[in-house]
């Protein structure tokens, strides 16, 4: 299905902004505001438990990185891999009187909950366990590992039909006149919620690790679940009818509708480019910060901790930004900056004062990518069919990520620390050069005012 996006009329002459067949006056679009926020929140703090916490469970059983890396990162990275584009084209099709996303999100709340309750207490479970079957002299260390791995995944397995969907309601409620603005109180919400979980939660968890679990668990499941019952979806045209049948013919007219497309897959190329050019920065930026210019981990958290405070109030500017010149053109701005300080910090940063003010430097440049991402995505692809196309970019980005992390780790071994700016302006630059293809064909296919996506 084509569709046509204008982004210039916020209030028609009755006071009401619309999306889809949703009609909101200004106080119930403060009210959609605050349930989407409140539910992100304890989203948010849901989410960091099982990559925080879990590295200290398994490494308190004697399990290897190797192992610990396996379960934090790349299993959920393959699970990422397979169930997205299934469960996001799925809830494209979907029709229900509570929407498309909704049904999705509130069926696997249950499950997350559950087995992030028995992720908590799988010390005293995997010990039960093994108690039936071994001796009392033999470690249950083996046991429990061999739990908390299954109860991991399964977590993982239902939780993605959450983090998928989830992002895709927003594009289906919020109007797109303010999905900047909305996607910026996003962002803060999802920092303060870091800012409650480190200070307020993490500080416990040697002691009471299993009530953590069982308590964020909790509220997650009561605030994500009125959240879901108090934002309303509106009414959506039939899908368009599968051409083929059977799984291969599914996945080849996904391939095709979502691969075969310039305009498309250079779109969702720049988007990857754009994330690998942060990998050297995240993996090596502490050992680049305490190996090479001799700062404490305490000096690289506190400025680590400044430069994200210092995002939060202007990330609400940003966004207003975002809603008024288009993301596209925040987004591209923003590529541009980053490259700029990029340079400066290849070749200024040299002690704790230049890292200091390139890291906040930085921090406010990439605010401007952070802010205009998803309203890109909202802006750029059909809406019909937002969670297909979504999960195609992150196949894409899923596979640039894994030939960028084994890839940068070999870069900064040949060159040095130093080189994670190089790396970031490389890529970013790369980037910037794929995304204005597709400004130019964007403003081709109509720009501003009557954009239609090409399928």
């Amino acid at each position: 299905m084509r569709n046509s996006i204008t982004t210039r009329t916020a209030w028609d002459e009755n006071g009401r902004c619309h999306v889809g067949t949703l009609s909101y006056t200004k106080a119930a679009l403060v009210t959609l505001f605050v349930w989407m926020l409140w539910g992100d929140f304890c989203f948010w703090m849901m989410e960091t438990l099982t990559p925080t916490l879990l590295p200290l469970m398994l490494k308190g059983h004697g399990a290897s990185n190797t192992v610990i890396g396996l379960l934090v990162g790349s299993i959920p990275s393959l699970l990422n891999f397979i169930i997205n584009p299934i469960v996001s084209t799925a809830s494209d099709r979907t029709r229900t009187k509570l929407g498309r996303r909704i049904p999705f999100l509130l069926g696997a709340t249950p499950f997350v909950t559950l087995f992030l309750i028995l992720l908590g207490w799988s010390d005293s479970i995997g010990a039960w366990f093994h108690g039936l079957f071994h001796n009392g002299d033999e470690s249950p260390a083996g046991t429990i590992i061999v739990l908390i791995t299954l109860l991991s995944v399964a977590y993982q397995v239902f939780n993605l039909f959450i983090a998928s969907i989830f992002y895709y309601l927003f594009a289906d409620v919020v109007p797109k006149q303010f999905l900047g603005r909305f996607m910026a109180l996003f962002r803060v919400v999802g920092t303060c919620a870091g800012f409650v979980f480190n200070l307020a939660v993490l500080p416990h968890a040697d002691e009471h690790l299993p009530w953590i679990f069982t308590i964020v668990a909790l509220i997650y499941l009561v605030s994500f679940s009125l959240m879901c019952v108090n934002v309303k979806e509106g009414n959506y045209p039939p899908p368009e009818k599968i051409r083929t049948r059977g799984p291969v013919g599914i996945i080849m007219q996904y391939t095709r509708e979502c691969f075969c497309i310039p305009f498309f897959l250079v779109f969702f190329l720049a988007m990857a480019l754009n994330q690998a050019s942060m990998v050297c920065r995240t993996v090596f930026n502490l050992l680049f910060a305490t190996a090479e210019l001799q700062m404490t981990l305490k000096q690289y958290g506190f400025i680590t901790a400044a430069a994200t405070g210092i995002t939060i109030p202007l990330f609400f500017l940003t966004g207003i930004l975002v809603d008024k010149f288009h993301p596209i053109r925040i987004y591209m701005a923003g590529s541009v900056l980053i490259i700029i300080a990029n340079v400066i910090g290849f070749f200024w940063v040299h002690d704790y004062l230049s890292f200091s003010v390139v890291a906040i430097l930085l921090a406010l440049v990439y605010m401007l990518q952070t802010a205009s991402s998803l309203p890109l995505y909202v802006m750029l692809v059909p809406h019909d069919r937002y969670g297909q196309f979504s999960s195609a970019s992150a196949m894409v980005c899923a596979l640039m990520l894994v030939a960028a992390n084994s890839g940068g780790g070999w870069f900064i071994d040949q060159f040095g620390y130093q080189y994670i700016y190089a790396w970031d302006f490389l890529f970013t630059s790369i980037g910037l050069g794929a995304l204005c293809w597709v400004y130019l064909r964007w403003k081709a296919l109509g720009g501003d005012d009557a954009y239609t996506p090409p399928v």
